[in-house]
Order: structure tokens, then sequence, then C-alpha cells
């Protein structure tokens, strides 16, 4: 499919209307070239494989820290070029990758020759679309595990991967099912067919049985069975042993970045597995008896634990952007602390403050840092918040003491005078939250989510620096954020708020910035919304429910409802698929479309404000667009307009915004320095939620259930609940509790 038959496509062609972006050709033809009548044969291009976004498509996202593997599902075959039907990939995950970069990505064959063949007697079977039934998650004894089946002549195969829970393995089992005995055994025949780019040693050892490639990677491919054969550069062959009376066979083939291997023996296989099992065991597990929410649970969880290197690196966005932003790893840090991942989460965390902080306090974003006028202030009370939670969920004072000289920096750096406007505290700059600036018509001014999260940041902090006996810091700080607050929500010249609900930006004068007209029209991204548009627009912006989510205005206010409500011109603004875009998409650089992310952040602030409908579409449109199978949302469903921009591939951030709407919204689940808080909120059709959490070494049951009164049993001894809510002491540690609410 090419790039002009792409865009016109039956999907995407609702993305884009006419009056948006104007003639699609006119954006694509210099990267179109051959595809006019009379034009130049196109040239040499690589397998389509190498486009992260089309129609349908599906990647199932393993990974352990040490390794990550990618099963791609493409069931659009429509078009002269459709990518690989179902494909495997494997990455470092220590190093960002494209998609072209993969390891197992060929030039000419993309992912085609990571499928197996099954050979039985004379014939040779292999997937297809026609004979496909079906791929997924499955989770056998805890461990997230793709499960891809197929027929094959009478017989039903399914393949199976999974990784360790440590080790830069991928274990794929092949189990080959049949109603009565096979004989002879079959065989299945792999391929290991490297990246050519990456390898250049490809071989196999036929005294090792292994297929080998070496290069500025490694890679091993090897059968756990020991009648394994191989030939040429790149097969091994083994035959598929029976497991049961001869109606089910079994291959188990690993793929290794390492040439340290476990050995094959079963006793320490069965370790690795044991490990494994006790790993995933440890982590919070959330049921509802809803397939769409425990759906969604599950997947995010597995997916923000792969997205995560062992050394706490992240890409955030893989196959696309290839940097790091402290926002993405802070929220990624908060969702796995609630989760159970507290050692992934402490990495995270230590990785920020060494890597991601400079001297001045000032933070990254892009994998790079901004002068004052461009740097983003809502990341260092993200940190502060972060670290207070780490504090609340761990009860680990180390690494805040450890720490503190530069946690102290990070609260003392948007305090600066170049940030403080004199005559009302706020802080200012020339950047916005979506990292638009003034080149987009970002006029100098105060953004509502810098003034929202620093304020929340050193209230927060002001508590961990009282506890550790800095009195001071912690009465400065704290009076700074109840300043901040008193002028966001009540200055009656510089509030954020205008006709009933909250805003995302003023200028230095107060006036309520609506529009972003940016300084060249020529310099934006060609084609794009803020390029074309006479008036882009820039409300409404859905980082203004952050407030809504994090309790700083009540949920039952005025100014809640009226907030959400004016969300809703963003849903479906100029395409028919559903979902909520960033923000009004007249401003936008990139092509109209949705955003799960924010698609999420809304579901959150509906859960808040008991907007059942709302929460629900929202929910509902998670599970059901392509992506939402596997986990692998896109950033946005929209194409890109590349180049300039990178190609739409997953942004990591949509996994914690699920896993805390689980946590923090529905089960209300929230750890304070003193005290836990339990504050459920069960939206219509859901009477019942269980959650098992790990919270200073203790497990915590909650248990939560539509009853129509309002108490709690807490370790069987009723507690009335107070406003919905449920506050109590920490058991002991390591002394399990469990919390049962009625609602």
């Amino acid at each position: 499919m090419q790039r002009r038959d792409f865009l016109k496509t039956p999907v995407l062609g609702l993305l884009i209307p006419a009056t948006a972006v104007g003639d699609i050709d006119s954006i694509t033809e210099y990267r179109s070239r051959g595809s006019a009548p009379g034009a130049e044969p196109e040239g040499q291009r690589l397998h389509h494989d190498y486009q992260t976004y089309v129609p349908g498509i599906e990647h199932y996202f393993l990974g352990n820290g040490d390794l990550q593997a990618v099963i791609q599902h493409c069931p659009e075959r429509s078009g002269p070029r459709p990518q690989t039907f179902v494909g495997l990939t494997l990455m470092d995950a220590e190093r960002f990758a494209r998609k072209w970069s993969t390891l197992l990505f060929h030039p000419e064959r993309g992912f085609e020759r990571s499928a197996i063949a099954i050979q039985l007697g004379g014939e040779r079977f292999s997937l297809s679309p026609a004979n496909f039934i079906s791929l997924g998650w499955i989770y056998p004894d805890g461990i997230p595990t793709v499960s891809l089946l197929w027929r094959g002549g009478d017989f039903t195969v399914e393949e199976r991967f999974f990784l360790p829970s440590e080790g830069s393995l991928l274990y794929r089992e092949v189990h080959i099912r049949t109603p009565s005995p096979l004989i002879p055994d079959p065989i299945v025949h792999i391929q290991l067919v490297p990246n050519f780019a990456l390898f250049d040693e490809i071989y196999t050892d036929p005294a090792r049985q292994r297929a080998t490639a070496n290069g500025f990677a490694f890679l091993q491919l090897y059968s756990l069975e020991s009648e394994a054969t191989v030939s040429g550069r790149y097969d091994l062959h083994v035959p598929a042993q029976s497991t049961s009376n001869g109606t089910e066979h079994l291959v188990r083939f690993v793929y290794a970045l390492s040439a340290d291997l476990p050995d094959r023996s079963p006793e320490t296989q069965e370790r690795i597995r044991s490990e494994t099992v006790n790993y995933w065991r440890g982590k919070t597990l959330i049921e509802t008896g809803s397939e769409v929410l425990d759906h969604l649970y599950t997947v995010s969880r597995t997916c923000a634990k792969a997205g995560t290197a062992r050394s706490g690196k992240r890409d955030s966005g893989i196959w696309m952007y290839n940097m790091e932003w402290a926002r993405d790893d802070l929220f990624t840090a908060m969702a796995m602390l609630h989760t159970g991942f507290h050692q992934e989460a402490r990495t995270i965390l230590v990785r920020i403050l060494e890597n991601f902080v400079g001297e001045d306090g000032r933070t990254i974003e892009s994998s790079r840092w901004y002068g004052y006028d461009y740097t983003e202030l809502d990341q260092n009370g993200e940190i502060l918040y972060a670290l207070w939670s780490y504090l609340c969920w761990t009860g680990d004072e180390s690494l805040i003491r450890r720490n503190w000289p530069k946690i102290r920096t990070v609260a003392e750096f948007p305090l600066q005078e170049v940030f403080r406007d004199p005559r009302t505290g706020m802080l200012h700059n020339k950047r916005e939250f979506w990292e638009r600036n003034d080149s987009f018509g970002v006029e100098d001014g105060f953004e509502l989510m810098h003034q929202f999260w620093v304020a929340l940041g050193l209230e927060r902090i002001s508590e961990v620096a009282e506890m550790i006996g800095e009195a001071g810091n912690a009465r400065r700080w704290r009076s700074v954020a109840q300043e901040l607050r008193r002028v966001m929500l009540e200055d009656p010249h510089f509030r954020f708020v205008e006709d009933g609900h909250l805003i995302k930006r003023r200028t230095r004068s107060g006036k309520w910035q609506r529009q972003m007209v940016p300084r060249s029209r020529e310099a934006m991204p060609p084609g794009s919304p803020i390029a074309t548009e006479t008036t882009p627009l820039c409300e409404p912006d859905t980082s203004e429910v952050y407030p809504i989510i994090y309790g700083m205005i009540p949920p039952s206010s005025d100014l809640a409802t009226k907030t959400l409500e004016s969300m809703e011109e963003l849903w479906n603004q100029r395409w028919r698929m559903g979902g909520y875009s960033r923000y009004n998409v007249s401003s936008e650089p990139d092509l109209p479309g949705p955003w799960p992310i924010t698609t999420a952040m809304i579901a959150r602030a509906c859960v808040e404000t008991g907007n059942s409908p709302k929460a629900w579409r929202a929910l509902n449109w998670l599970r059901e667009i392509h992506g939402g199978q596997s986990g692998w949302w896109f950033e946005r469903y929209a194409p890109s307009i590349t180049p300039p921009a990178p190609p739409v591939s997953v942004c990591g951030w949509i996994w914690p915004e699920i896993l805390l709407l689980f946590v923090q919204n529905l089960l209300g689940v929230r750890p304070g320095l003193a005290h836990l808080e339990v504050r459920p909120r069960l939206i219509d059709d859901l009477d019942t939620m269980t959650g098992r959490f790990l919270i200073r070494s203790s497990d915590i049951t909650v248990n939560v259930r539509r009853t129509g009164e309002s108490l709690a049993r807490v370790g069987g001894r009723r507690i009335p609940m107070e406003g919905g809510s449920l506050r109590i002491p920490y058991p002991q540690t390591g002394t399990p509790l469990e919390v049962e609410c009625s609602l």
C-alpha cells in the first residue's frame, strides 16, 4: 500500500476533512513520486513492515527489562504491499529502535521469515489468513503470554510467546494438537533471519544445534529439544515430541540476545518458570467481572512493564520518538508503585534524579535541556509528587534522604524570580503542557498545568520535608502551594476559570489566551491545521481535567461538571471513530485525530465526578479501537506528516493513565504518609471490584461491592465510612490486611 493509498483508506478518510487539511495530494506529493501517471517508476524501497501505523494493525508487546518482543498482526490485506500477516521481532530493552532497526526486520522480507512451518508426511503447513484462528493474550500461572492459534490440515497449532522474569530470552512454544495420534511425528521448521543492517556474521552450528547472528548485536535461536538439526545459513529443524498419547506434540524454541545461556535441563527450565510465576504473583491483581475493564488493566500492566528496561530506561514513543521525557517516566513510576512493581519504580525515580535533573533543578524532555522560556515546569511538580507517592507506598525513606539535596533543588527551581510573576506569584514562560512554544503562538504567560503540578508537588513534598526535619522549607513550600491554589481558582482577574469552567492559559496581563497563531505558517508541518487555519483555537484542552482527577477541585462542584462538559467538543471533533483529541484540533501541528492518552484522562475525571455514561464510552472506545486488543495504543489515530514529524506509534504514557484509573479512581486506594485512604467509586454497571496490593511490604486486599449502604470492615472489624471514604492506620510491616467496602 503506497502512502497516497494509505491516506485514502476508508478509516483514515474519516480523520482528514478537506476543510482542515486541504488537498491531501499536496501534502504527500513530494513523498509519493512515481505514483502519478507518467511518473518515473519508484526506486528501491524497504519492505512495507517498516510502517508503524496502518488500519487494524495490532502489536503485542512483551518485555522483562532485558529483552523486548513484538508480535505483529496485520489483518488488513488490501493493497499491493500489505504488511506481514503475523510476524515477530525483537529488541534490546536498553536500546531504542525504529521498527526497521529491530533485530528481526529484513529489508526485503520484513517479518515474513519469522514464521514457522510444520512438516507432516509429505505436506508442509504454515500460517496464512485462510487458516488463522485467533491471536491474543493469555495468562497461564499469571505469566503474560501471547497465544497464536491456526489450523494445519486436521490439526491445530498454538504458538505461545512469553519471557522469563529475567534474562534476554524469549520462549516460543509450538503446541500441535490432533484428534488422534500422529504418525510420524511432525517436524517444525524455523529460521533465524536477522536484520542485515545489524548482523553480518549469520550461520548455523551443527554441533551446538543453533543458529547465530553476530554484528552490532548478538542473537541466537535454539531448541530445548535434543534432536534438533540445522541446515544452510538460517534453518533449524526439530521433531516435535509427543506429550499426550500422541495427540499433542511440543517444540520449545528460545531466542537469546546473549551467548551466556541457561542450560536446557528440565530442572533449570522449571526453576526459570517457577521464578517467573513468583514474580508475577507478587504484582497487583484487579478483577471487576467486566471483560472490558479486566482486559484494559491486564494489558496496561503487561505493557508498562514491557516498556521499561532493567536500568529504568524508557522510550517515550517506541518506534517513534527514541527519546525520553521526565513526565512520561514519572507517570510510569507512579503506576508501577500502584501495581506492585516497587523496585522498578525506584529504579526509574533514581534514574530521573541522577540523569534528568540538572544542577539548577531543571528537567529534561525529549532527551534534552531547554532554557527558562521553554522548560516544562510541570515536571518539577510531578517529580515531587512521585517521590511523595514512593514514600507513601513503600515506607522507604532511604531514597528520599539520600537524594534530598537534589530534591530540594527540584522544588526550588520553579520558584526563581525568572518564573514567578511579581504581581500574582504564578509561574510564567513560553511553553505549554503539550510542548508548543512561542513559534506556535504561545504567548509569555501562565499555564494551568504549570501552576497545578507545582502546587500539588510542593504540597506533598512539604509533608516529607517536615518528616525529615526541614520545618522551614516545609512551611515555605506549603505557603507557596496555597498561594498558587488561591490565585489559580479565586483571583478575580487571573484565576483559570471562564464561563464556569477551567481554562488552559492566561497571558502576563491576565488575558485569556484562546488562540495560538504561529509566527510563521511556513515553519509549521505542511498541511497541518495550525499551518492552514485562520483562527487556530487552543480551547478546550484535556489537561484541564487533572485538577479534577487529583482532587484539587471537588468532583461534585459545578466547576468540575462544566469543565468536563466543555471537553465534549473534542469527542469526534473532525472524525467519526470516537475518542478525544488532546486539545482543539484547529491548533494541531499534526493531522486531526483522537488520542488514547487524553481519552483515558477524561475517563478518570468522569469516574471522579460520577459521570458513568461518559466514563464507559471512553473505556469501551479504548477497548474497541485497533491497538486496544494488544494494548499497543497509538499515540493518536491519524497518520503523521512525515517528514518532518516522526511516524505514529505507541506512546507509553497511555499505560499509566489506565492503571492509575483503576487504582486511584475506581478502587480509590490512596496511601498517605500517616494512613491509608480507601475511597472507591463504582460507576454504573460495575457492582464489584477486588484488588490485591503491596503497600509497605504488606499484602492488602480491597474488596468493594455495591449494596446500597455505606460501611466498611477492616480485618473483620466494622468501621463507618465518611463521605464514601475510609482512613485506616497501616498494619505492622509484613502483616496482611483485608478491607471490605460496601457502597
